[in-house]
């Protein structure tokens, strides 16, 4: 496995060839992101997983000095799943960088809490699908509305890329998993699994109950189980609106905070 930290070793080596994949993280590797890597891997000549935690989609009141740093155990993971390379850019990799503001869609959901996240996302995606150069760039699903966004964004500016989703990768327990989650204290984070339990419980009385009664009740219920709600909501697969009706199918969408660790989760449902 061979580990770059500057886009001059990119360039050197020669990765622009055809079907490189790249899986971009911001490290603290999980069994999600291996996932994709090994995705990569069945689809692709090479793979590469670049690893930066990105500045530019802090907020700055979150916690970008806080999220784990785990570089030494995430090299370990990669060799072990035999990654062809991975780029590490270094920590100032995002100054001076025009950015990039993001379509009217960023600012739903998770955008509405979070002002200029996703303009901070696509432009370190803009700058390392330049660098990179891959025919295939995979994704989780746990994000969905990010996983919107990079596709669109990749099919107007880089159409060469194909873009793919993959799906969630849980716990046994049922949490989505995340590297906010190993800062969840021990009484929430056996706590946390109810988000999937409401999202499920969602799904299995959609054909039961208006939507406006599966949201009513399952904010009720997540309230008192100590989660504060940015949102939860039942929208549109294509634009993130809110749906009346599963008919042409939906994603249903979550983002809590449980203690101070903010969690999302999806459901997406293709049928009514």
């Amino acid at each position: 496995m061979k580990i770059y930290t500057t886009d001059e070793e990119i360039h050197t080596n020669n990765l622009n060839f055809e079907k490189l994949g790249l899986v971009p993280t911001m490290g603290n590797l999980h069994e999600g992101h291996l996932s994709l890597i090994k995705e990569s891997k069945k689809n692709a000549r090479k793979t590469i997983v670049s690893i930066f935690i990105n500045p530019l989609q802090f907020s700055p009141n979150e916690d970008y000095n806080n999220y784990p740093r785990t570089i030494e155990s995430d090299l370990s993971k990669l060799e072990q799943i035999n990654c062809d390379y991975v780029f590490i850019p270094k920590y100032d990799y995002a100054k001076n960088l025009h950015l990039i503001k993001a379509p009217p869609i960023s600012r739903k959901l998770c955008g509405k809490s979070r002002p200029g996240h996703f303009d901070g996302v696509l432009t370190i995606i803009n700058k390392i699908f330049s660098i990179i150069s891959p025919s295939l760039s995979l994704f989780g699903l746990k994000d969905y509305q990010q996983f919107l966004l990079i596709k669109h964004f990749a099919k107007k500016n880089f159409p060469n890329i194909k873009i793919e989703g993959l799906p969630i990768i849980r716990e046994d327990d049922g949490l989505a998993m995340s590297s906010r989650n190993n800062l969840l204290s021990k009484k929430d984070r056996k706590n946390a699994p109810f988000i999937f339990e409401k999202l499920n419980w969602i799904k299995n009385n959609r054909n039961r109950l208006s939507i406006e009664e599966l949201i009513i009740r399952s904010t009720e219920q997540l309230k008192r189980r100590e989660f504060k709600i940015d949102y939860l909501g039942i929208y549109n697969l294509s634009d993130l609106e809110k749906v009346s009706n599963f008919d042409n199918g939906a994603v249903i969408a979550i983002a809590a905070k449980l203690g101070k660790v903010r969690l999302i989760d999806n459901l997406i449902i293709t049928h009514k």
